[in-house]
């Protein structure tokens, strides 16, 4: 399993326009893949083969069995087995994590750099397009984009962004993060705990995201595409968000 493809191409029949047609359809591929943190958990992942590292560093990172690169002894991946083994600093894992995960104001983003991040995302999403069973998650700023992960999970396309982060030094203070899947409050919290100030969706977050979001002061974004985006709470993080004008469109509650 080491070498498998993202995606192959399979044999399907298509009916459209009242008759059945022969052709071939790009699938996403999904494997099991665990992580044994030795004396810890045993953790199970259904994702897409391929950044192994980046998966297992930000999923523990996420989850919160480690704050840095330096609390983990070793990591062996096998991946012919699937598995990753993960030795965790005891001085580290003996630890009671207490940490406020309130964000602070200290950065501000261009809402049309924004759009422009977005649209570059879309057009950098081709397998995603073909799919539409690959998710794709990037870290951006006012500068552009940094790089980006893919998977059939969004939550380990998360993981994979937040584990190259830590692999390369890259601070994700002043930064955000754009997916192309819902935003659920699980994942969310994901990015409140790697201290992302911002997460920018071109689908939806739920309610429940949301309110996570206001408790911990993160910027959240939705619906972004097509050169405009809805701001769900953290509007003191773009640039001129200060007059609001009211929607003739606003339906009754």
């Amino acid at each position: 399993m080491s070498s498998a493809k993202v995606a192959e191409k399979l044999n399907i029949l298509r009916y459209a326009d009242g008759k059945y047609v022969s052709m071939r359809d790009l699938t996403v591929q999904e494997v099991q893949f665990h992580i044994d943190i030795v004396g810890i958990a045993h953790k199970v992942l259904y994702c897409s083969p391929g950044e192994w590292m980046e998966l297992v560093l930000g999923h523990l990172y996420t989850q919160r069995y480690i704050r840095r690169i330096a609390d983990v002894e070793s990591i062996d991946i096998d991946t012919d087995a699937m598995v990753a083994t993960v030795e965790i600093n005891p001085l580290y894992r003996d630890r009671i994590i207490k940490e406020d995960d309130r964000l602070l104001d200290n950065v501000v983003f261009d809402p049309e750099m924004l759009i422009e991040n977005q649209n570059q995302f879309y057009e950098d999403s081709a397998l995603h397009r073909a799919t539409a069973g690959i998710h794709r998650s990037a870290l951006c700023d006012d500068m552009g984009t940094l790089f980006a992960c893919i998977d059939v999970s969004r939550h380990n396309s998360l993981d994979k962004l937040i584990g190259k982060a830590l692999m390369n030094g890259v601070s994700l203070q002043d930064k955000y993060v754009l997916t192309s899947g819902r935003v659920p409050k699980d994942m969310l919290q994901k990015a409140i705990y790697a201290g992302v100030p911002m997460m920018v969706s071109r689908s939806t977050p739920t309610v429940q995201a949301v309110r996570a979001a206001q408790m911990a002061n993160l910027t959240l974004v939705g619906f972004s595409r097509e050169g405009r985006f809805n701001i769900y709470c953290g509007e003191q993080r773009l640039l001129g968000c200060r007059t609001i004008e009211e929607s003739p469109q606003n339906e009754e509650e």
